[in-house]
């Protein structure tokens, strides 16, 4: 599957990179083609080692190195695309990506076959995933109203709502889908608008689009 670098975006400000590949593709090998091809190596390097002297480092050269060196690669691609330079991508305390002394947000999200990051002004998140993949299980996670809301709208789209609005915070879901409910949805024009409380009872904005056969949920505010 084909799948362009800078992805399109529904909100003009931000701009979202993106990495593919195959299912059967050597994920690692892919990793250096991407950091090689992209004059992205050193910087990713100096993340790494940055990120090194903790426990949740990925083993370098792993296939868990090759997805997290891939979404801070996207995530200098997209800094280089807003005018950000000498960029240094480091971990919040709630374990999500910042770049370092700025405050322009950023987001990371990886499914099978796919690597984005997201790079805007204040607080953003993004979230993707497959829009053939089986949702049974999932649809069983939702609310009664949402599921209600799966007539008009996928649970994956439901899904990646949650997961981007969870991510502008700096949260994440913290394992539970049922803490950001759906509180209203708007069907009209070319991206589905999704509203996502938070734990703290605000509502966050969230634009749904489909593909190349992804699902990405897109989602950004800025601070009181």
């Amino acid at each position: 599957m084909m799948v362009p670098s800078q992805w399109p975006c529904p909100i003009d400000d931000i701009v979202i990179w993106s990495y593919a590949f195959d299912d059967g593709d050597d994920v690692v090998e892919r990793a250096h083609e991407v950091l090689a091809d992209g004059g992205l190596a050193e910087g990713v390097t100096a993340d790494w080692e940055h990120l090194s002297g903790g426990a949740d480092a990925p083993p370098l050269g792993s296939p868990r190195w090759a997805e997290w060196a891939m979404g801070r690669g996207a995530v200098r691609q997209a800094a280089t695309a807003v005018g950000l330079t000498d960029v240094r991508v480091e971990r919040s305390l709630t374990g999500a990506p910042v770049i370092a002394d700025s405050a322009w947000g950023v987001s990371i999200a990886h499914t099978s076959g796919l690597v984005l990051g997201a790079v805007g002004p204040g607080r953003i998140g993004v979230d993707v995933e497959r829009a053939d993949r089986d949702v049974t299980r999932l649809v069983r996670a939702l609310l009664p109203d949402e599921r209600e809301l799966t007539v008009s709208l996928s649970a994956i789209s439901i899904m990646v709502a949650k997961e981007a609005a969870a991510k502008a915070t700096g949260q994440g879901l913290e394992g539970s889908l049922a803490r950001w409910p759906v509180v209203d949805v708007e069907l009209s024009g070319s991206a589905p608008r999704i509203k996502v409380a938070s734990a703290a009872a605000r509502v966050i904005d969230v634009r749904i689009y489909e593909h190349c056969g992804y699902v990405t949920g897109l989602a950004s505010y800025h601070d009181d």
